[in-house]
C-alpha cells in the first residue's frame, strides 16, 4: 500500500514537473517588444536638460535644452533672454550653473556652457540629411515645467517662415503635429534614430508646432560657440507671393515668383530691384513714396487682396503698410523675383530659405527677375540682417 502511495506521488510529481516545464517560457529579450518611442526616449533622455532663468535671484523663465557635448547645451534665445542667471538641471538630477556662450534672436538659438564641475553623460547629434515630411519624430522636454516628458508626431511640413521675436521671420523651420507647449522650447525634436531634426521653438495650437531645422541650426551653432553671434543675409525688400489676383493685376501669364513691393532705403536692393506701386499711390507721387496711412495695429499683417489667410511676414521686411479704409490695394509694377543663384523662388518661404541656407552677408548673388514682361538678371550684394 505504501509502495502504491509512493508511486502515485511520484507520478503526480513527474506530471507536475512536466506541466511546469511546458508552461515556463524560455528566456527572452524584453527589448524585442519595446516600443520604438520607449527606446528613443531612453536613449535621448540623458542628454536633455531643464533650463531655469533668473534675474536678481527671481525666476523669470524656464525651458528645455539638450547637450551636444558634455558641457555644451543648445536651447532657444527666447528661453535665456529674459534673465542673466542661468542654471540647468540634468536628467540625473544634478544642478549646474551655466553661462550663455552665444545667442541669436533671428534663429532663436542659444548655446550654453555648464559649470566645469559637472558634465552631461550622453550627447546628441543633428541629422545629416533633412528629415522628410511624414517621418515620425518625438519631442522630449519640460512642457509646463513637467520634465522628462515625451510627445510624438510627424514632420508635417518643411521650409516654413515663422514669425520670430523681431519683425523678421525665422526661416526654413520644421512644422510638426507633435504636441509642444510652454516649457518645451529649446528641447530636441528627434527622429526615431535619436538624431536631432530640429530645436523646438514655438506652438500655434491645434497640433501645429515649429522647430528650428537642423540645416539652419548646424550653420548657426558653430559660430555661436566660436564668436557668440551669427550674421544672417539681408536683401532689404518687402515681398509678396504672386497669387492669381496679383498676377492678374500685373498682367502676368501665370502666378509665379515673389513680387518686390518695397525696397529699404539705402538697403542692399535699393536702386537695383524695382519696387511696385499700389492703387493708393498718387499718379504724380515720387517713386519712393509708400502707401499712405498708418501701420497696422500691433504690427499685424494687412489682409491680402483675396481675403485669404495672410501669409507670414517676408524674411526681410514686414508686410507693406496699407490704407486705413477700403479694400487693400494690390501692388503692381514691381520686379518679380524668379530665382536667386540657381534656386527657383516660388513663394516667400522659399526666398527666406534660400537666403538663410545658401547665402552669406557680403556675397553677391545673381537674381533673375521678371521686369516689364522680360526676364533679366541683376546682381545684389547681400547685407547683414539688422537687429531691430
Amino acid at each position: 500500500m505504501e509502495q502504491t502511495r509512493r508511486a502515485l506521488l511520484a507520478s503526480v510529481a513527474t506530471g507536475a514537473a512536466a506541466v511546469a516545464g511546458c508552461a515556463a517560457p524560455e528566456s527572452v529579450d524584453s527589448s524585442a517588444d519595446e516600443s520604438p518611442y520607449t527606446r528613443v526616449y531612453n536613449e535621448v533622455l540623458p542628454s536633455v536638460v531643464v533650463v531655469h532663468v533668473a534675474e536678481n535671484d527671481r525666476k523669470v523663465g524656464q525651458g528645455s535644452g539638450f547637450a551636444i557635448d558634455p558641457r555644451t547645451i543648445v536651447t532657444n534665445h527666447h528661453v535665456v533672454d529674459p534673465g542673466s542667471e542661468v542654471t540647468v538641471r540634468l536628467a540625473d538630477g544634478q544642478w549646474a550653473d551655466a553661462s550663455v556662450v552665444g545667442s541669436d534672436r533671428h534663429s532663436d538659438l542659444a548655446v550654453l556652457e555648464v559649470d566645469s564641475s559637472v558634465s552631461v553623460s550622453e550627447t546628441l547629434s543633428f541629422v545629416t540629411e533633412p528629415t522628410p515630411v511624414g517621418a515620425e519624430v518625438v519631442a522630449i522636454g519640460a512642457p509646463f515645467g513637467l520634465s522628462e516628458s515625451l510627445s510624438r508626431g510627424i514632420v508635417s511640413a518643411r521650409g516654413r517662415s515663422v514669425q520670430g521675436l523681431s519683425r523678421f521671420s525665422i526661416p526654413a523651420a520644421i512644422q510638426t503635429d507633435t504636441e509642444v507647449n510652454s516649457g518645451s522650447s529649446g528641447g530636441p525634436l528627434v527622429d526615431l534614430a535619436g538624431d536631432v531634426a530640429g530645436v523646438v521653438f514655438a506652438s500655434q495650437g491645434g497640433n501645429v508646432g515649429f522647430a528650428v531645422s537642423a540645416e539652419l541650426a548646424t550653420r548657426v551653432i558653430p559660430e555661436l560657440r566660436s564668436t557668440g553671434s551669427y550674421d544672417h543675409s539681408y536683401l532689404g525688400v518687402t515681398i509678396l507671393t504672386v497669387e492669381p489676383q496679383i498676377a492678374d493685376a500685373n498682367g502676368l501669364d501665370r502666378p509665379r515668383g515673389v513680387l518686390v513691393v518695397e525696397t529699404t532705403d539705402g538697403g542692399p536692393s535699393d536702386g537695383i530691384l524695382q519696387p511696385s506701386i499700389t492703387g493708393s499711390d498718387d499718379a504724380d507721387a515720387d517713386a519712393d513714396d509708400g502707401d499712405t496711412g498708418e501701420p497696422p495695429a500691433n504690427d499685424t499683417e494687412p489682409e491680402p487682396p483675396n481675403g485669404s489667410t495672410p501669409e507670414p511676414p517676408s524674411p526681410d521686411e514686414p508686410e507693406p503698410e496699407q490704407p486705413q479704409s477700403g479694400a487693400a490695394a494690390i501692388p503692381t509694377g514691381g520686379d518679380v523675383i524668379l530665382a536667386i543663384g540657381g534656386s527657383e523662388i516660388n513663394n516667400t518661404d522659399e526666398l527666406s530659405r534660400v537666403l538663410a541656407l545658401e547665402t552669406r552677408p557680403g556675397q553677391t548673388v545673381p537674381i533673375r527677375v521678371l521686369r516689364d514682361g522680360e526676364e533679366v538678371v541683376v546682381d545684389v550684394t547681400l547685407g547683414t540682417l539688422p537687429d531691430a
